[in-house]
Formats: C-alpha cells, sequence, structure tokens
C-alpha cells in the first residue's frame, strides 16, 4: 500500500562525505561548495525541475552559512520530492531549530514523518503548526481551559488521544474561516485524515486545497497517493499526471505512478516511469560532471518488481546490476 507521498521500499546508501553538520551528511566533490549566490541557483534549478542539482546546490548554501534556515528549509522539501526521506526530515528539523515558526517546514515535517511511520511525532509537527500559525494559534489559547482537553493533553503519549487533540484544532479552524478555503490547513487535515484511515475525508480535504492553488503539484501528489491508499488506483494516475504535468522533474511523483500503474497491472508503463526518473537523475550527474546523489534505491528496487511481473530474465538481470543504459534501449527511452 503506497503511504501517504510514496511507497517504503529499503534505502540504499547515500555517497555521503566526511561533511557533516547536526546529522545531516552533505554529498562528496561539491563542486558548488564555494559557488556564489549557490541559494538562488539552488532555487533556479528546483523550478526548472532538477532536483539532484538543486540538493547540491542547497547544501553549498548551507555550507557558506550554517544558520541559513531557509536554505535548510528548501533542502528538506527538495530532498522529499527527490525520494530522500532521512535527510528531509534533518533538514527540516534543522531548519525548525534555527526558526520555529517557519510553517512550510512544520507542515513538510508533518508529512515526511507520516511517511516514516512516525505518527505521534507527525501530530506534534501539525499541532505546532497551529500554535505558530498567527492565524489559528488563538484557537489553542481557547481550549487551554478545557478541562476534556486538559484531560486529553495529559495522555498525549497516547496516539489516538493526541491525534483527536489535534484534529479538533483544525477542524475548529476550518469551521471558523466558513467558506473561506485555506489550502495549508486543509493540507493538515488531509494528513491528520489520512493517518486515522479516513481516506474519502483525505481526499475531500486535498481536494479543496487545489481549488485554491490548482498548479501546486506537491498537492496534486498527496491528492494521487491518497487516492491510490484508498484503493482508486486509475484516479490515483490522473492526479499523479496532472503533477507531472505541472512539474516533470518530480521524481516522488514519478515513482508514485509507477507503483500505481504495478497495482494496476500496467507492467510496461511502470518500468517506463522508474526509468525515466532514474534517466532524470543520470542527466543532471552526466551534464554537469558532478556525482550523482545516490538515493535511487526505493526506484531500483520498485523496477525489479515491476520487471520481474513481466517476466523478462534478461531485463531482470540488467536491472540486479544497474546496468541503465540496456534497459533505456529495451524500452524505446532516449538517455
Amino acid at each position: 500500500m503506497l503511504m501517504l507521498w510514496r511507497e517504503k521500499w529499503s534505502q540504499d546508501a547515500c555517497c555521503l562525505s566526511p561533511l557533516w553538520h547536526l546529522g545531516y551528511y552533505f554529498h562528496t566533490e561539491n563542486p558548488f561548495k564555494d559557488w556564489p549566490g549557490a541559494f538562488e541557483e539552488g532555487l533556479k534549478k528546483l523550478r526548472e525541475g532538477d532536483l539532484p542539482l538543486a540538493i547540491l546546490y542547497l547544501e553549498a548554501a548551507i555550507l557558506q552559512d550554517p544558520h541559513d534556515s531557509e536554505a535548510w528549509q528548501y533542502l528538506g522539501t527538495t530532498q522529499a520530492e527527490n525520494e530522500n526521506e532521512q535527510g528531509a526530515i534533518v533538514a527540516l528539523q534543522r531548519c525548525l531549530e534555527l526558526q520555529p515558526n517557519n510553517l512550510k517546514a512544520l507542515m513538510a515535517l508533518a508529512v515526511s514523518f507520516t511517511n516514516t511511520s512516525h505518527q505521534q511525532e507527525a501530530y506534534e509537527a501539525l499541532r505546532n503548526w497551529i500554535k505558530q500559525n498567527p492565524k489559528y494559534k488563538y484557537i489553542v489559547r481557547s481550549k487551554k481551559g478545557s478541562p476534556a482537553l486538559t484531560r486529553r493533553m495529559s495522555k498525549a503519549a497516547e496516539e489516538s488521544s493526541l491525534l483527536e487533540e489535534v484534529k479538533e484544532l483544525y477542524l475548529e479552524g476550518a469551521h471558523q474561516n466558513g467558506e473561506m478555503i485555506d489550502p495549508d490547513l486543509q493540507t493538515g487535515l488531509g494528513v491528520l485524515f489520512h493517518l486515522n484511515g479516513e481516506f474519502n475525508r483525505a481526499i475531500d480535504a486535498f481536494s479543496a486545497a487545489l481549488t485554491v492553488r490548482p498548479e501546486d503539484y506537491s498537492l496534486w501528489n498527496r491528492l494521487g497517493a491518497t487516492l491510490a491508499n484508498g484503493d482508486r488506483s486509475e484516479e490515483a494516475v490522473e492526479a499523479y499526471t496532472r503533477a507531472l504535468e505541472i512539474q516533470p522533474g518530480f521524481i516522488r511523483s514519478r515513482y508514485n505512478l509507477g507503483i500505481s500503474c504495478i497495482n494496476l497491472g500496467a507492467y510496461r508503463e511502470a518500468v517506463s516511469n522508474f526509468l525515466t526518473a532514474l534517466n532524470l537523475q543520470r542527466k543532471s550527474r552526466n551534464q554537469q560532471q558532478v556525482p550523482h546523489p545516490a538515493i535511487s534505491g526505493n526506484i531500483w528496487a520498485a523496477l525489479r518488481i515491476a520487471l520481474s511481473m513481466m517476466d523478462q530474465p534478461e531485463l531482470f538481470q540488467a536491472a540486479n546490476v544497474g546496468d541503465l543504459d540496456v534497459l533505456l534501449k529495451a524500452f524505446n527511452i532516449e538517455p
């Protein structure tokens, strides 16, 4: 079953260096470590959909200024899009140490904790988002005097109690908004409903957010993953396709699309999507002559599963040894 934003497969080891900062390991041989304007260049590569290069530039910006909270935020969200959840979590946590009221980092951290099955941490990140949000923090203050809520908060270690507490806060915020839709609040509701297995309500929340931000490719991906978890894989394919129309370099959505294709028995289409993702990463490396951030283990694992379903042992063997050129040729994908 798909997680909220991705399927869980075994992660491969990254090409890491002795460069280490508060738990985050930087890639080796980064040619941009002294690059002037590395942060701006990273954002440019992110807009272009070149996630691996964006990560290298953002890492360079942080090596130049380890206290740049915005660079840590973008590094975290970009690592998540590029299918490296652990790197995303560490970067987002560092961002929040520097800037506790960074709402984008708090919501992104809740998503990453959801994907790694850290439910209580996800609830706490979502509660902090409400507490730090100028539009909604009054709700938390107004609830403090409630004996019922006090009892619930005293049992915060129990995930179900914490879920109900945080869901109550978000629903109260939505009620206070009336007919006005806050896409960020709806995103939080979507995460909460998803964590509780209420997939239809999560779908409604993400769909509401999309009425305000129809070009938000991350929201389309979240909707797709929730549809997939609700056994609606055909609709999920449509959502992932829309995400990729907006951002063709969105590797996580390309990966998720491949998983949904496997679920639908469309193995050739699944393989094509996995190969496209791997090819994007390799093109980034080759064009700049930089080391490829090796976070593709999830994709290679899914690729091998799809190939095994096609009963083509020679191609399965090519995947086993990582021969991308043979596979691209077999599926008529230009290197």
